[in-house]
């Protein structure tokens, strides 16, 4: 696919009109925009913390500006009407709900910046065929179940509710070692792996399960949207990722494009 075709899957870019009357010269103008955004955000992700953390309004305020702008910038219509809702609504409202606002909003930014990487990095055949994109026809993979990974039981606990209607079975494990064990005997369709863990990390963790001989997709769960956090989950193995903390609409979405 194209990184025109690329961008057209995310939704959260009202750019379908837009990238049709584009010529290349103007495509690649739009594409260094969006790597402006992925990496501006980072820094003004740690600013909008810390003032929500030192209860600054001003300050939040004057990041989230930057941010509206950015997502302006790159056609993210709604969610740049949706910042700017917030902000000039922070004064009429409590710190336990500006708090919740922002943790979600940042998620949402997030997963856009890690979406936008991902179409680029596609585009730029960075991910040669280190993905595999749908489960696996391996006869001996079990179908429609899942592997979670992450040392922090509350984020499985999430996955759970998640899940816990739906058609997939979810296995859950807290440590590395642990997940390595499971997949001794057991074949999933689907991996989800943090990244920050101890022993090894899910960088790490990825590699022992490819190892291992299983290729079933790998989809890592993270809150960081850097650049070397992407490339090296892309060198890795994975195709996919979570933010957190997980939202279940988010959760089912990408499960969907990777298990059959």
């Amino acid at each position: 696919m194209t990184v025109r075709e690329q961008l057209l899957e995310i939704s959260e870019l009202n750019i379908a009109k837009r990238l049709i009357q584009m010529n290349e010269d103007e495509l690649h103008d739009y594409v260094q925009k969006l790597n402006s955004f992925v990496e501006e955000f980072p820094a003004h992700e740690i600013n909008i913390k810390k003032a929500l953390l030192d209860k600054d309004y001003l300050s939040l305020s004057k990041n989230l500006v930057f941010i509206k702008d950015m997502l302006i910038s790159i056609y993210a219509d709604a969610l740049a009407d949706d910042c700017l809702k917030q902000i000039n609504g922070f004064t009429d409202i409590k710190h336990e709900k500006i708090e919740a606002y922002i943790t979600y909003f940042l998620s949402m930014l997030t997963m856009l910046s890690i979406d936008i990487q991902m179409a680029i990095l596609k585009d730029e055949n960075v991910l040669e065929n280190k993905q595999t994109g749908k489960t696996t026809d391996d006869p001996q993979v079990e179908q429609k179940t899942i592997l979670a990974v992450d040392d922090n039981a509350f984020f499985l606990d999430i996955l759970k509710n998640i899940l816990k209607d739906s058609e997939y079975k979810l296995t859950c494990v807290v440590s590395s070692r642990d997940a390595l064990k499971f997949i001794q005997n057991r074949r999933p369709s689907l991996f989800i792996l943090d990244i920050e863990m101890p022993q090894l990390n899910g960088y790490e963790l990825a590699k022992k399960i490819r190892e291992a001989g299983h290729t079933s997709p790998i989809i890592f769960l993270t809150a960081n949207a850097t650049k070397d956090y992407v490339i090296n989950a892309v060198n890795a193995g994975g195709v996919d990722f979570i933010v957190k903390p997980p939202n279940k609409e988010y959760v089912l979405s990408r499960i969907a494009k990777h298990i059959l």
